[in-house]
C-alpha cells in the first residue's frame, strides 16, 4: 500500500529541488516516486503520476525544449483525464488535470501555436470554475497555485501575440495572487512576468529595474533558472554590464546541474 501523503511530499520536494536548477537530482526523486506509485487506479495516485509528468515537462519547457515537453504534458493529461469521463475532477486530481493542460498551453505557445494555446487555456478555465469560490479560499497546492499558473500563461499568451495591454492586465491579475504565494519561486516568477509586460508596454526602465531585482532575489534564494531568466530579460531591455555576465555564469551552472543539455544553452538572447 502506497503512503500517498509521503508520495505527495516527495513530489513537492522534487519541485523545490528542480526550482534551484538541480534537475538531475530532482528527476531521480520523481523516478523513485513513479516506481513507488506504479500502475494504480487510485485517483490520488494517478494525480501524483500526472503531476510528476507535468513537472518533467516544465523543466524541458524552461530550457526552451517545448516540443520535447509536449510528450510529458500529454501523458500528464492522459493519466488524469482517463479516470473521470464526464465527471469534473476535484482536489488533487483536478489540480493535476489543470496543470497538465496549462503545461500543454505553454508548450503550444512556445511553438507559436497561439490559437491552440488559447483553446487549452479556456478548457482549464472551465475546470477551475467547476468548484466555484475564490482561489484564496482553498488550499494553495490544489487551487491558488494552479490559478496563478493559469494567469501566468494568459499573460504570456497575450504578450506573445503582441497584445501588450491584455498582457499587462493578466500580469496584474497574477500579481494580485502571486504576491501572497508561499514560495519565493512563485512570487519571483510573478514579478518577472510583470517586468516582461512592462517592457512590452514600453516602460523599459521599470522592466530593467525589476528584472535586476528579481535576479538578485533569485540568486539569494538559489533559484538559478529564475536568475537566468531575469538576466535574459534585463539584457534584452537594457545595455547593462551585469546581465550578459550573469547569463554566462548561470548557464554554466544549469548545464552542470542537468537543467539544460545543449552545449549552446544560455547564449544571450536565448530567453525562450
Amino acid at each position: 500500500m502506497v503512503d500517498l501523503v509521503a508520495a505527495q511530499a516527495s513530489w513537492t520536494e522534487a519541485v523545490a529541488v528542480g526550482a534551484t536548477g538541480a534537475v538531475a537530482r530532482a528527476r531521480s526523486l520523481l523516478d523513485r516516486l513513479d516506481a513507488a506509485l506504479g500502475p494504480c487506479g487510485d485517483p490520488t495516485a494517478r494525480a501524483l503520476l500526472s503531476l510528476s509528468a507535468s513537472t518533467r515537462g516544465s523543466w524541458l519547457r524552461q530550457s526552451n525544449r517545448h516540443r520535447a515537453a509536449l510528450r510529458f504534458d500529454g501523458e500528464a493529461a492522459r493519466l488524469v483525464a482517463e479516470g473521470f469521463g464526464r465527471t469534473p475532477p476535484r482536489g488533487l486530481p483536478r489540480a493535476a488535470f489543470a496543470d497538465a493542460l496549462i503545461g500543454l498551453a505553454a508548450d503550444e505557445l512556445g511553438l507559436g501555436r497561439f490559437d491552440d494555446s488559447s483553446r487549452l487555456l479556456r478548457r482549464v478555465r472551465t475546470a477551475l470554475d467547476a468548484d466555484g469560490g475564490e482561489p484564496g479560499e482553498r488550499p494553495w497546492l490544489t487551487d491558488g497555485r494552479v490559478e496563478l499558473r493559469w494567469r501566468w500563461v494568459m499573460a504570456e499568451n497575450a504578450l506573445y501575440r503582441g497584445d501588450a495591454e491584455s498582457g499587462s492586465r493578466w500580469a496584474r491579475a497574477a500579481g494580485d495572487l502571486g504576491r501572497e504565494a508561499p514560495t519565493a519561486h512563485h512570487r519571483l516568477k510573478t514579478r518577472l512576468i510583470a517586468a516582461a509586460a512592462a517592457a512590452a508596454t514600453g516602460d523599459r526602465t521599470l522592466a530593467a529595474d525589476e528584472a535586476a531585482a528579481v535576479a538578485r532575489e533569485a540568486a539569494s534564494n538559489r533559484l538559478v533558472p529564475l536568475e537566468w531568466a531575469a538576466a535574459q530579460l534585463a539584457a534584452g531591455v537594457d545595455s547593462c554590464d551585469w546581465a550578459p555576465r550573469r547569463i554566462v555564469e548561470t548557464s554554466a551552472a544549469l548545464r552542470e546541474s542537468g537543467f539544460a543539455e545543449a552545449a549552446d544553452f544560455g547564449t544571450v538572447g536565448d530567453g525562450g
